[in-house]
């Protein structure tokens, strides 16, 4: 009996169920808006912990680990100078980061006949995932709207349901295109006619869905994943550490970066843009002026949420700093200053100098990562908050499905 209970508890068996669980409840998560992807990597992370392999790695941690800890910890730290008393977003970045970086260490334990079954649950996850965004994209969102009709309780006669609508259509369409994307090059290295017809379906959709709920960001991603896993495909390794490098040198770098674009666009180019994009402007120019307050330390974490401005803009009274500063490199230096941008930046090179052998990041499982990567940089850059976590257990689940996807046997 008892080897029998071992075998079930082992870091592989606990891994795929944990797997099948976590692919249920983001075929689920994604296409209500993708909020619940924290919970549904931190509970994959949660139950298949590989105990051993961390335990090895943490008793001699590389520059990585320590630089990662180090710019958590002041991050962390930052908390304690922030005008926003509300600890719930440092709890959640302090305590939830850990369990994702979990996510793909433990599904890299996938092996033979359980990786097989993983990878059947992530086509079968996606595939439910893209047909039900196909469908949004088709009827205008109607499966939301009639949540928030009779669920949230909106009212019909809204002005603003389409927005809300399209807001959470739009959020869900990011790990959408995540996922698909790893998904179709899983399909498409197959060499079987059914399962390219299915690579090639899904990716119609997912360029429908990137088009589509009113946000031009996602389409962005897009086209940027797809460019930057083209390049992969030809110097895969060079590839992704260029990227992680090129994210770091933009963080160090992002306020001069933004100095130069503001002082470049004239207020004619600025007015002649979509509103969405002008606005885009300011929060930036605001977020600037922040960041020249407090350069060294920031203003700490969550700061954002209640450093006021407004103006007005075409008419209307705008938010210059609206949550964030749509801008993963203006948050940063505007939270947790000079000294949280090293520290990140050091953490990403360090990781890039650290990159596993060929054996386990072939050609295809860097290709899917540098797609999952790329699709989340283009968003915090232009979109989505930095620190929400929402989107970190999306990349994570998205890195742990190319691990998944992965061939043990392929170049």
């Amino acid at each position: 009996m008892r080897p029998a209970i071992s075998a079930i508890l082992s870091e592989e068996n606990r891994a795929l169920w944990a797997w099948c669980g976590a692919m249920a409840l983001t075929a689920l998560f994604v296409p209500a808006g993708g909020l619940g992807l924290a919970a549904s990597a931190g509970l994959f992370a949660l139950f298949a912990v590989p105990a051993r392999t961390l335990a090895t790695h943490l008793r001699t941690p590389g520059p990585a680990t320590i630089l990662a800890v180090a710019a958590l910890g002041w991050i962390t730290l930052s908390y304690a100078w922030s005008p926003n008393r509300n600890p719930e977003e440092v709890l959640k970045l302090a305590l939830l980061t850990p369990f994702f970086i979990i996510v793909p260490v433990a599904a890299a334990r996938l092996n033979g006949h359980r990786q097989q079954l993983a990878r059947t649950v992530f086509i079968a996850a996606i595939g439910f995932i893209l047909c039900v965004m196909a469908v949004e994209s088709l009827t205008g969102g109607d499966m939301t709207r009639s949540y928030k009709l009779a669920v949230e309780g909106y009212d019909d006669g809204r002005t603003d349901l389409d927005i809300r609508v399209n807001t959470v259509l739009s959020r869900a369409a990011t790990p959408a295109i995540m996922f698909a994307g790893i998904a179709i090059m899983l399909l498409w290295t197959q060499r079987s006619r059914a399962l390219r017809l299915m690579a090639a379906v899904a990716g119609v959709i997912t360029i429908a869905i990137a088009l589509d709920f009113s946000v031009q960001a996602n389409i962005v991603a897009l086209v940027a994943a797809v460019a930057a896993t083209a390049i992969a495909w030809r110097w895969p390794a060079v590839t992704l550490r260029l990227l992680l490098a090129g994210l770091a040198v933009f963080i160090l770098a992002g306020p001069i970066l933004f100095i130069g674009l503001l002082a470049l666009i004239s207020p004619e180019t600025a007015a002649a843009m979509p509103m969405s994009w002008e606005w885009r402007l300011e929060i930036w120019r605001f977020a600037l002026e922040k960041i020249a307050e407090a350069p060294l330390a920031g203003h700490g974490i969550g700061a954002a949420r209640v450093l006021e401005g407004t103006m007005e803009l075409r008419g209307y009274e705008i938010d210059l700093l609206p949550l964030h500063a749509h801008n993963a490199s203006l948050t940063l230096w505007l939270e947790t200053g000079l000294a949280g941008a090293i520290l990140c930046a050091a953490a990403l090179v360090a990781l890039a100098r650290a990159l596993p052998s060929a054996e386990t990041l072939t050609r295809p499982v860097i290709m899917m990562i540098v797609f999952a990567v790329t699709v989340w940089t283009v968003n915090v850059v232009l979109s989505y908050g930095v620190w929400q976590e929402w989107h970190h257990g999306a990349l994570a689940l998205a890195i742990a499905a190319a691990f998944v996807a992965r061939s043990r046997t392929g170049p």
